[in-house]
């Protein structure tokens, strides 16, 4: 018989009721300040913030309290304020220090559990690290503090011992089984007994990722889950540029974009969801935990492009008069081979529309909070994600057959917001210059990658200084595009090339080329010639995607008119009724760990 997981434990979601939901939202926050009362006082009496839980009751994760009001006081209520909420339903004065009610009429508002401009969604580690208010702290202090002050207030939460801990990323990629092979380390505490490595999925430069299966009591697999972690230098740890709001800056993006996916907020369909972090402050890492999308990424889904077969279809005989390879014939029009009449097979313009659009939708829910328009909804922090390309999207199969996979846009590591200001009436000449670009920039111009917009390089900013944002992320998106549109030839998933001077140049270089789209003649410097799948597209699309690529990035469309052109384009296309062979996107699907399907027993290459 399969082993028998011990039983649930009651100290995690999901539960029955709304009280234990608070209870443990408000108890990460009273703990992380040192007081000791219960907020029963509060559910009995703010009929609000009793909705807000009963509305998710059931769910596994913790909501977070109620985005927008600071509902929990600086002082406790008392028993017969408890009384009082239970018989009125409705929440007595607050207390000061004393314990003596506070009149709202005669003194200033007491001050209460602040709340990001942004509501945090994940309650496991947000509200214990939100800032406290200035009565619950020390007062601030002049000098040099240790430990920082951008870093979360202590007490921290107690680092788990991990056969790992010590390891670098590169030694985890090589014994991975032993990384797979510790647990999940949730944040609250957990029984994890139940929870196992399952699959390696890769080590970059800063982190490595896995797949965790949680099974039943019949071993049969109920949930898959993906852990992230993180491992940063010891530079990197104390430079307060990698933090907000005293979490790792990538953390803190997670959460506010899920913050609008937890206000119904729509459209954040297309950006990879977490579901909550484990922070380990003395060993200098963080674990997040994120959903799990079964269909690889896009750089994998599509890696057999330009393989051996495609580049000998597209190449012409060099020498007149030499005979093609038995039913080939040279098409000129669209300088490749026809095989038996036929042309080569290329990634449908229906797909690829799919695929751009995805990723214009996540990057204006980045930007501004809501896709309705170019502009940011009250509140929203306008984040840049500045990493847009193939392997960070990620695709979930759909489960009815002809239906298009979604797409996410994932990888929040580059991610930014720009730092709040309070130095607006100094003088430009006497204060700080902005954070952006400068802090942002890569210095390193010999270690060039052009996949990346120009301006995202410190020697080009040097001539030409703009700030990283919405049109650095056109940019990167117009990039991925022209790797589709050109199908991966002449290596194009190393960055774009145009025609500059009767030469072809990355148009991610340190020399201004100017518009890779004319305005005026309505022709692009796209060279099809090099690139001949592109006369198989519409000029529409292509001339886009050149729009998206202009140096300048005044020059360059915004996420909106990108997103209105597209969504025209596709209309007009799809009134023509040819989605065309998706067979070309290879998306995997998972066979070893399968939900209600039984754990195997040990991890899966």
């Amino acid at each position: 018989m399969p082993p028998k997981t011990s039983q649930k434990n009651r100290n995690v979601p999901p539960w029955k009721s709304a009280k234990p939901y608070l209870r443990h939202d408000a108890r990460a926050f009273l703990d992380a300040n040192g007081l000791d009362w219960t907020a029963k006082t509060i559910l009995l009496g703010d009929a609000a913030t009793r909705g807000h839980y009963e509305a998710r009751v059931g769910n596994p994760n913790l909501p977070g309290l109620p985005p927008g009001r600071n509902i929990i006081p600086a002082h406790p209520y008392l028993q017969q304020d408890i009384n009082h909420a239970k018989t009125h339903g409705t929440l007595p004065a607050r207390r000061d220090a004393a314990g003596n009610p506070i009149v709202p009429a005669s003194v200033a508002p007491v001050p209460t559990v602040p709340t990001s401009t942004v509501p945090l969604p994940v309650a496991n580690l947000s509200a214990a690290l939100a800032p406290k208010s200035p009565e619950l702290t020390a007062p601030a202090q002049q000098g040099n503090n240790y430990p920082y002050d951008f870093w979360p207030q202590q007490p921290w939460h107690s680092d788990p011992n991990d056969r790992t801990e010590h390891a670098t990323l590169a030694e985890i990629s090589e014994n991975r089984n032993v990384w797979l092979g510790t647990k999940p380390y949730q944040w609250p505490e957990r029984d994890e007994e139940n929870m196992h490595g399952a699959r390696f999925l890769g080590a970059g430069a800063y982190g490595c990722a896995g797949v965790w299966c949680q099974v039943n009591e019949t071993n049969m697999i109920e949930r898959k889950f993906v852990i992230k972690e993180a491992k940063a230098t010891r530079h990197q740890w104390r430079d307060p540029l990698q933090w907000r709001d005293r979490l790792p800056r990538e953390i803190r993006t997670h959460q506010i974009v899920d913050s609008g996916r937890a206000d119904a907020v729509p459209d954040h369909g297309n950006l990879a969801r977490h579901q909550g972090y484990r922070l380990m402050m003395r060993q200098r890492r963080y674990w997040l935990y994120l959903d799990y999308y079964e269909g690889g990424d896009l750089s994998q889904a599509l890696k057999h492009l330009a393989n051996d077969e495609m580049k000998a279809r597209y190449t012409q005989p060099r020498k007149k008069g030499a005979a093609p390879p038995e039913g080939h014939d040279w098409d000129k029009g669209f300088r490749c081979y026809r095989v038996n009449g036929k042309l080569p097979q290329v990634i449908p313009e229906r797909l690829i529309y799919e695929i751009v659009i995805s990723l214009v939708t996540a990057c204006q829910i980045l930007h501004f909070g809501q896709t309705d328009n170019s502009k940011a909804a009250p509140g929203a922090h306008q984040v840049t994600h500045l990493d847009i390309k193939a392997d960070n999207i990620f695709i979930q199969p759909s489960n009815q057959d002809g239906e298009l996979p979604k797409f996410f846009l994932s990888d929040f590591g580059l991610a930014f917001f720009d730092h709040n200001r309070h130095d607006q009436k100094i003088p430009d000449t006497e204060r700080a210059p902005s954070d952006n670009p400068g802090e942002y920039v890569w210095l390193d111009s010999s270690k060039w990658d052009a996949r990346y917009a120009p301006e995202y390089y410190e020697i080009v900013q040097r001539e030409m200084p703009r700030p990283l944002g919405e049109k650095t992320d056109v940019w990167q998106i117009g990039a991925v595009l022209f790797w589709l549109l050109t199908n991966g030839t002449a290596e194009s998933r190393f960055g774009p090339k145009c025609l500059y001077k009767g030469n072809l140049l990355n148009i991610s270089i340190d020399i201004n080329i100017g518009k890779v789209f004319d305005n005026a003649t309505g022709q692009n410097q796209f060279c099809d010639k090099t690139y001949p799948t592109l006369r198989r597209y519409t000029s529409d699309l292509v001339n886009a995607c050149a729009q998206c690529l202009n140096y300048d990035p005044e020059d360059r469309l915004d996420l909106a008119s990108l997103r209105a052109k597209l969504e025209r384009y596709l209309a007009d296309l799809e009134e023509e009724g040819d989605d065309g062979d998706m067979s070309m996107l290879n998306v995997s699907r998972e066979k070893d760990f399968v939900f209600g399907g039984l754990w195997p027993g040990h991890p899966i290459d």
